[in-house]
């Protein structure tokens, strides 16, 4: 049995377990299947029976979520065949030894758009050559301890994996140890911290394992409750081959500060130095009765594994949650109405974000986003904006021949989402998607521009019984004509639970 099967199974009996069936039905009709030009296109119907589960675990010693679904499609016309998709999210944290020893375990199946220069599909309906699927795992046991009132210390391996559909670009293992020893409530005044973190990284197709090793201190100093100046400063080094010729090595800084006026306003702010430049980051959060903003910049060396690991976008679940934080106090009841909200109306799990290009490159990534959720009687508006800019910072890892104008030295994505749900009685509600988002290589001169509405009504025809009916509309401009395509698609949904 693995370590994690084992840790999960020493604190399952005390834990209250909630197991959710669901069966999904729908019925759609696509005038483009393959997202491909007008004068390519295939209309088709598509008939989807997917069963699913989402079973949880709550207990002192576990904490468990787990939901899976088998997405069975079946298409008409020529493209007739049958698909079948898995999509599974878990999440795992189990207390082996009290306030001593943890074990963190995380699985992922999902499907993603592989390059924002192909055509961008916007479910996993559509039959597009860029659809491919995405498995991570990590599992993570560590040590975390307090020394009284003096400091806290943690000492934690990660061992992950990130594979796909693609043909090998990202599948890699990653080993991972972390070590982070912070003051305690004892120094009131003055915080410090000492940091070390190592990761390689094997690609499965590369003779070479990446390194990344960073030794730091961090500081602050409390001028007043709830303003603070902070630093941090140490030393970094990658192993991977720079493009420039230059050592990605040295010393870095930043110098900053933690302000939060309110309980629910805060910002915090750093600029420094890396060894490829100035570096800066913010992150902003303010949260009223109805409404909850947030802004955050943050520039990183990184990958697509990584992203893959630890995604950088907004999570709708977590918006929602500070959303109705005022409103609904009980987490777990609140918990419960954000799963409900983002299942019945079909929500992305995440706000608008870029799409993590398939590269094998270690890559200099600075993004931008910002979301607001507004909430009324009877109204719930979701706004989400985002800039990523990636340069490119290596060479190759492994052996890519490819076109893909994402793959060049600098690329960059904006765009915006707006969801917007509407509920006209206990049992009838409408919910309207209205997104854009823009691609530029800047080596290769591509520009792509992508454009998609939503509009949907849905009823509870019983307690356990929902039904959808859905309009879609799906449209590409490229500066390269040959990409462009158009979809229009009808679909009617019957959301079944037990």
């Amino acid at each position: 049995m693995s370590p994690l099967a084992i840790g999960l199974a020493t604190g399952a009996h005390a834990a209250e377990w909630k197991i959710s069936p669901t069966v999904n039905l729908t019925e759609t009709y696509t005038d483009n299947v393959k997202l491909v030009p007008d004068s390519q296109k295939q209309s088709s119907f598509i008939t989807q029976a997917s069963p699913g589960v989402d079973f949880t675990a709550t207990g002192a010693q576990l904490k468990m979520r787990v939901n899976y679904q088998m997405q069975n499609l079946y298409y008409t016309g020529d493209a007739n065949g049958l698909k079948t998709n898995h999509l599974l999210n878990a999440d795992a944290n189990s207390e082996l030894m009290k306030d001593l020893f943890f074990l963190d375990g995380k699985a992922n199946i999902s499907q993603q758009n592989q390059s924002p220069f192909a055509s961008e599909a916007t479910n996993n309906l559509n039959l597009s050559n860029n659809r491919v699927e995405v498995r991570t795992y990590s599992a993570s046991p560590y040590l975390r301890h307090t020394f009284d009132r003096t400091a806290s210390a943690e000492l934690r391996y990660t061992r992950d994996s990130v594979s796909s559909s693609s043909g090998g670009t990202v599948n890699s293992t990653g080993d991972h140890i972390s070590m982070n020893i912070n003051s305690g409530t004892a120094f009131q005044k003055v915080k410090w911290g000492f940091t070390y973190d190592d990761l390689k990284t094997k690609f499965d197709k590369s003779i070479n394992t990446i390194e990344a090793e960073t030794t730091g201190v961090t500081a602050g100093y409390y001028l007043s409750p709830r303003f603070s100046l902070t630093g941090t400063g140490g030393y970094e080094k990658n192993s991977y081959v720079a493009i420039d010729g230059k050592k990605p090595a040295g010393a870095y800084w930043s110098a900053g500060f933690d302000w939060e006026p309110t309980e629910r306003t805060s910002l915090v702010f750093n600029a420094g130095h890396r060894f490829y430049g100035s570096t800066y980051s913010l992150t902003a959060a303010q949260r009223t009765r109805a409404t909850t903003w947030s802004l955050g910049y943050h520039e990183d060396i990184t990958t697509t594994r990584q992203q893959f690991l630890v995604p950088g976008s907004v999570n709708t679940s977590a918006f929602l949650n500070q959303l109705w934080q005022t409103s609904v106090p009980d987490p777990a009841a609140r918990q419960q109405l954000v799963d409900a909200f983002i299942k019945s109306y079909g929500l992305p799990s995440s706000l608008a974000q870029s799409v993590n290009t398939f590269s094998n490159r270690v890559f200099l990534q600075k993004s931008l986003q910002g979301s607001v959720a507004i909430t009324g009687a009877q109204n719930t508006l979701l706004l989400s904006l985002f800039s990523t800019k990636r340069d490119a910072q290596s060479t190759d890892l492994t052996p890519v021949s490819s076109a893909d104008p994402a793959l060049s030295d600098r690329t960059k994505q904006t765009g915006a989402n707006v969801i917007w749900n509407l509920v006209f009685s206990p049992r009838t509600s409408a919910n309207f998607t209205l997104g854009y988002n823009r691609a530029d290589s800047y080596s290769t001169g591509v520009r792509d521009n992508n454009k998609m509405f939503r509009a949907a009504l849905s009823r509870d025809l019983q307690p356990k019984l929902k039904a959808t009916l859905e309009y879609r509309r799906n449209q590409k401009d490229s500066s390269l004509s040959v990409s462009d395509f158009r979809e229009n698609a009808l679909s009617v949904f019957l959301l079944l639970g037990f």
